[in-house]
């Protein structure tokens, strides 16, 4: 008898209850346990016959009937017939892998198959090697696996070998595999092999190849270069001119498509060094080639060159010289010798010298002088000069915006005084934008305006017209066209779910009938539940749709997600977000301990309504919306699980989603719907202690389900906001306006 102490109770016959009920229950498992292992121990295979079917296919069939993992390796490819009689797996497998040469081998209670046989003698160093049309690549990397050394291999060509090797030395049996490989060759390493192609040279490729370099005919060089590598071709440069280098350049990259043809040697060197990101120095004809980062090491180098004029004065040689040339050298004046003092590397020095000896030559009463273009082109200036103004055309000085002209002191005064009158700052009209910002009109000109133009002002509503004064007007009509308030648009919004499959009814407490008094319809029924919307459900949709609504709703079958007024511009992005977000930290759960341990991480989880509304209006007051809806809900885990993963998983989620465009008149409503989900779930109940057990746990613990059918459906009016027009005649506002600008300027 059992009694508790205390209550004075008798338990023994829920005891005994509880006893008939375990041993019943353990008897099935014990039946349900011996089955299993009958069956685990089962190795024989029942007849079977297979016609034309993969070989593989055959395999999986046997490992399935016997419970034994088979593993096929990529050489067991291709079909085969055979018929199983009653046997051993071993017998039967045996049987099959002689009759299609295959071998197999047993490591454990894995049977791995394939088409080649090998073993090593590590004492004798000696290899046997047994497989019929097998890939040489296939070959290679069992040999690898047999010997436990790296076999290391180009590319192969797909061709496939039988061999029988029986007890050879393992370069040997390499020489073997590649026997049909007359391009191949074999480098032995001490833990390597390395199966290598040998590049060999056609006659027609080392016939391109000796064309394709450095040429050299008297003192010109040409360079024809499909793709070569930079010091290869300095090399072969300075070989051909028979000429000393020394190289302070420390990467080589790979040159391609350089023809070149008719140059000296200093002009080829300088075109090669160019591509390389180098530069060179010449002392003492010696050749210094060098990175263009270490172009200070020149500064060891530098000299000094006096370079005597005979023509011109030494004084204007500052004015005539581009700003390139003079980039890296120190120039001086020396007026009583009429003298310039270069100093800087040969390289340096040599281009401004050989600028000053062309310019330093009998002008026979002409002179040179530098004409700076302040606010104009300096290639649009050169064309506008007069033919009779001057003896030569002017041309551009590289780099910069001036022009360097050549003639009598009174004919370069003429041209200075030319230039001058029309290099002049146009005066710009100031254009007042009222709703657009300067950006919207220098991206998308109108039809009258160039891009000289108009100047930005920095300012978001100010621009500057430089035009004349007849394109201005045209302008000022465009602009009066383009610069108008973008219309604005407001959102009606109401999101609703229904729940459905639910076995409440309801009945729509509304009737309408036509009165007694007056032909007029009257309208009897319980509003209270939508009254309370700002969405106008009765005029949007009528007085049947709102009454059933408002039943739903008091029926709990129908639930107002939300019920709000959005605005915005035209084409631009609106976004409504009801969510909660949910925060968890992140746990780690040691295997070996089963301790939970906190990391320090936060993941969160944020679900809800977002409605995102991207509307535009059309020339016929049409509203064209972008409707992106995402309606998220975390899932919840009602079972009364303790494992440790509950406190280490985040919690499922669920969504729906909707993307589509539409196109409505002004207040006419949207319906979205068909985001529909069935919420399924899950609770257990377990017995303490005995509900946990594995296997055992099934038979304490009881397992329930619900499922709801909920969708959710979007309404959205559109009401296009209009604007107020000016009063006045358009034409006599334009006139107002241009005439301010005028008088402005």
């Amino acid at each position: 008898m059992l009694i508790f102490a205390g209550t004075g109770i008798d338990f023994s016959f829920f005891y005994i209850k509880i006893l008939a009920y375990m041993k019943k229950r353990l008897f099935f498992v014990f039946i349900f346990f011996n089955l299993a292992a009958l069956a685990l121990t089962a190795q024989k295979i029942k007849s079977m016959e297979f016609h034309d079917q993969q070989i593989t296919d055959i395999l999986l069939v046997l490992a399935q009937t016997s419970g034994t993992s088979i593993i096929p390796d990529e050489t067991v490819t291709g079909t085969a017939s055979f018929y199983f009689s009653d046997s051993d797996l071993e017998d039967a497998l045996s049987l099959f892998l002689s009759t299609y040469k295959m071998y197999y081998t047993k490591e454990g209670s894995v049977i791995k198959v394939s088409r080649i046989k090998s073993s090593y003698d590590a004492a004798g160093g000696l290899v046997s090697l047994t497989a019929d049309s097998v890939p040489v690549e296939s070959l290679l990397r069992s040999l690898s696996h047999a010997i436990g050394k790296t076999v290391l291999y180009d590319t192969l060509p797909a061709i496939s070998i039988s061999v029988d090797i029986n007890a050879l030395p393992v370069k040997d049996v390499l020489g073997i595999c590649i026997k049909r490989l007359p391009d191949y060759t074999i480098e032995t390493g001490d833990s390597y092999f390395y199966i290598k192609k040998e590049q060999k040279e056609t006659a027609a490729a080392a016939k391109e190849k000796k064309e394709n370099g450095i040429k050299r005919n008297g003192d010109i060089y040409s360079l024809s270069l499909d793709r070569g590598r930079f010091l290869d071709t300095l090399t072969s440069l300075f070989s051909a001119a028979g000429k000393e280098y020394s190289l302070f350049v420390q990467s080589d990259i790979q040159l391609e498509n350089m023809y070149f043809a008719g140059k000296d040697f200093d002009t080829m060197l300088r075109l090669i060094l160019e591509h390389g990101n180098a530069d060179y120095i010449e002392q003492n004809g010696i050749y210094y080639i060098i990175d263009m980062q270490k172009k200070g090491i020149g500064s060891k180098l530098k000299s000094t060159d006096i370079v005597q004029l005979s023509w011109i004065q030494a004084q204007d040689i500052p004015s005539l010289l581009p700003a390139d040339l003079t980039a890296g050298s120190v120039l001086r004046i020396d007026k009583n010798t009429n003298s310039v003092l270069l100093t800087g590397t040969p390289e340096e020095i040599q281009p401004i010298e050989k600028f000053i000896r062309q310019v330093d030559v009998p002008l026979n009463g002409l002179q040179y002088k530098r004409i700076d273009i302040k606010y104009l082109d300096v290639k649009s200036v050169i064309p506008l000069i007069p033919s009779k103004m001057i003896q030569t055309q002017p041309v551009q000085i590289p780099g910069t915006n001036s022009l360097l002209a050549s003639g009598t002191k009174e004919t370069l005064d003429g041209l200075a005084t030319f230039i001058a009158d029309i290099d002049i700052k146009k005066a710009g009209v100031p254009i007042h934008l009222k709703y657009i910002q300067a950006a919207d009109v220098l991206k998308n000109l109108p039809p009258s305006l160039t891009k000289d133009m108009i100047v930005d002002s920095g300012y978001p509503n100010l621009l500057f017209y430089t035009g004349t004064d007849e394109n201005c007007k045209l302008f000022m009509h465009e602009l009066n066209l383009i610069d108008r308030p973008k219309p604005q648009i407001r959102y009606q919004l109401l999101v609703i779910q229904y729940t459905k499959g639910k076995s409440s009814s309801f009945k729509p407490s509304a009737t309408i009938k036509q009165s007694s008094e007056s032909p007029n319809f009257v309208f009897s029924g319980d509003l209270s539940n939508i009254m309370t919307l700002t969405f106008d459900v009765i005029a949007k949709f009528g007085y049947e749709f709102a009454a059933t609504l408002n039943a739903q709703i008091s029926d709990n079958t129908a639930n107002v997600f939300t019920d709000t007024t959005l605005t915005g511009l035209s084409g631009q992005d609106i976004k409504f977000q009801n969510t909660d977000t949910y925060r968890y930290i992140e746990y780690e759960v040691d295997e070996s301990s089963s301790t939970t341990t906190r990391t320090g991480v936060t993941q969160q989880i944020t679900s809800g309504l977002i409605v995102s509304l991207n509307g535009w209006v059309s020339g016929d007051d049409m509203i064209t919306m972008t409707v992106n809806a995402t309606v998220s809900k975390q899932n919840s885990d009602t079972s009364s699980s303790s494992s440790s993963t509950s406190v280490t998983t985040l919690p499922s989620t669920s969504e729906r989603v909707v993307n589509t465009q539409v196109r409505t008149p002004s207040g006419e409503p949207v319906v979205i719907s068909g985001l529909i989900k069935d919420d399924t779930s899950v609770t257990v109940q377990r017995l303490p202690v005995l509900g946990y057990i594995p296997l055992l746990g099934y038979l304490f613990r009881q397992t329930s389900k619900s499922k709801d059918k909920t969708e959710i459906v979007i309404y959205i009016v559109p009401h296009l906001i209009q604007e107020t027009k000016e009063s006045g005649n358009d034409d006599l506002r334009l006139e107002r306006y241009y005439k301010s600008f005028v008088a402005v300027k």
